[in-house]
């Protein structure tokens, strides 16, 4: 009988104090902390994989280098606001497959070249196509990170401060 009175006793106190929803609230956390760990850790890694791709110099290239600059802006600022985007890692990730076709084709046309064989897998204006690809995601990564830590544009920054006037 003791043992039950005390442990209603013990009940009471629990959640009179809030222990055990202040224990419950840390422990989410500390999971959606390691989600975002996770998630950042998975785009700085395909960052990094784009930055060591080695491309001859030209528009692929170029926009490879502006995906790369905007993904390690994404991961450092979403790291700092312990937050991510679904669609700003998923775009970053992405690119690796959009960079690795374009190296495929690169290499088959050059073999076809080399042995004047005919092209097996036509890909009209793969350089330019691939860029512009690229430069797309490169869009979503910069705008998803302005979402993602509820970064304000500048243009609207400005907006606000010319109203205010």
């Amino acid at each position: 009988m003791v043992a039950i009175a005390a442990f209603a006793i013990l009940l009471v106190l629990g959640l009179a104090v809030g222990a055990g929803q202040r224990a419950a609230v840390a422990e989410t956390d500390r999971e959606a902390g390691g989600k975002v760990a996770e998630r950042l850790a998975q785009a700085a890694d395909a960052r990094k994989r784009l930055a060591a791709l080695r491309l001859p110099p030209g528009e692929v290239a170029t926009a490879r280098d502006l995906l790369v600059l905007e993904a390690g802006r994404f991961v450092e600022d979403c790291g700092r606001a312990k937050t991510w985007d679904p669609e700003g890692v998923a775009a970053i990730i992405d690119s690796l497959a959009l960079v690795d076709g374009w190296l495929k084709e690169a290499d088959e046309s050059s073999v076809e070249r080399r042995f004047a064989t005919p092209d097996a897998n036509p890909f009209p204006d793969a350089a330019r196509r691939t860029a512009q690809a690229l430069r797309d995601k490169a869009s979503v990564v910069t705008a998803r990170r302005s979402a993602a830590t509820g970064e304000m544009p500048g243009a609207d920054r400005i907006a606000i401060e010319e109203e205010l006037k």
